[in-house]
Order: structure tokens, then sequence, then C-alpha cells
């Protein structure tokens, strides 16, 4: 019998989605829209916004609007909670179930609105105004985030490609690390020029 999977492969690419608790610190209230003309957008807090968008769906680099979605950073998680519940009751007439297409164990199914985004935009600028820090592209935000951790993905990309050639990785583990990959091309098209050719070719990825 073959050995397992690397631990780290496994927990990387298999690891449950689910609502984050227990943290403290820094948090940010986030406006996620979904691409597509619905106007479709979701309220949360949250301590890490790319953790917490990727377990919405596995292409979430796609399934959302990342240059229209908004970011207000706080500095404590209850600031974010209090903010959050301000913009649920603000938005409360736009409520709307959450699209079919979203991993409904990610959490978060009763946060979502329609034709709401003018409105969560004014909600965000007016707390600029007050002297918060507000990201009205989060696109930005999370290149920068997703850059700390480049090294780790070319480490999973070796890992990958030794256990493809091995017969170990399954189709689900190799699809998830092409979506892993496919976000940072998506949000850092110039890391194609670091990224391991030959794991790429192997695993099907064409940057």
């Amino acid at each position: 019998m073959p050995p397992a999977t690397s631990p780290e492969l496994v927990s990387t690419l298999n690891a449950a989605p689910g609502a984050q608790t227990g943290y403290r610190g820094r948090a940010f209230l986030y406006v996620l829209v979904a691409s597509g003309p619905e106007d479709l957008l979701k309220v949360g807090m949250t301590h890490d916004p790319l953790a917490r968008w990727s377990a919405f769906h596995p292409r979430w680099f796609e399934a959302f609007d990342l240059e229209h979605s908004l970011l207000v950073e706080t500095e404590t998680r209850q600031d974010a909670q209090a903010l959050e519940t301000q913009l649920h009751r603000a938005l409360a007439a736009h409520h709307c179930p959450m699209p079919i297409t979203m991993r409904g164990q990610a959490g978060g199914g009763t946060e979502w609105y329609r034709g709401a985004y003018a409105a969560a935009r004014r909600f965000v600028a007016a707390r600029q105004a007050e002297g918060f820090v507000a990201h009205f592209a989060a696109s930005a935000w999370l290149k920068a985030a997703m850059r700390q951790q480049q090294d780790r993905l070319e480490g999973l990309l070796h890992q990958a490609h030794a256990d493809h050639a091995a017969g170990w990785l399954s189709p689900a583990q190799q699809q998830a690390m092409r979506d892993l990959v496919d976000a940072h091309l998506t949000l850092d098209p110039q890391i194609a020029a670091r990224l391991p050719a030959d794991a790429l070719g192997a695993l099907g990825i064409v940057p």
C-alpha cells in the first residue's frame, strides 16, 4: 500500500470550510460582491478575509467581484461585530437567500442581500469618514495577503507534483491544487514566472 499524501497537502486541499470562531485582535467587516448581473452581496466579519472568502466557493476568485468588494478594518472583533450588526439592520429590506452555488457548510447563509451595493458602499464610506481604514477594491488587499503565501504555494506544488507522480494524489486534490494556483494567478499573473514549470505541467495547470 502506498504511503498517504503528505499531511500538509491533505490539510490544505481537503480542509472542510467553516465559520471562524475564537479569534481576537484585528478584524474586518466585509461586503463580498457576487459576480454576475444580479447585484448580490454578502455581509460578514472575519479576521482573515482571504481564508473566509475562499471557503464559500472553490473558484471564489471568479465567483466574486473582488474589484468592487469592500473591507473595513477594525481594531477588535467587537468593533467588527458592531459594524456588521449596523449594516445588517440597514440592509434588512434587501435580504435574499444564499445562492445555491455557494458552499452551505461555510456558514453565513442568512447574510445575503440583493440590490444593496450602493447602500453598502455608502455605509463603508461613512465609516471611513469616522476614521476606520476602508478598502473599496478588496483585490488590492487580497493580492498583498496572497503574496505572503507564495513560498508556501511553491512548496505545496512540489509536494503535489511528487504525490501525483507516485499516484497518491486524488482527482479532487489535484483540482483543488489547480484552484489554489489559479487564485494566485488571477490576483498576481506575474507569479507564473516564479512557479515550478514541471509541477504546473504535470498537474495540468496552464498559467
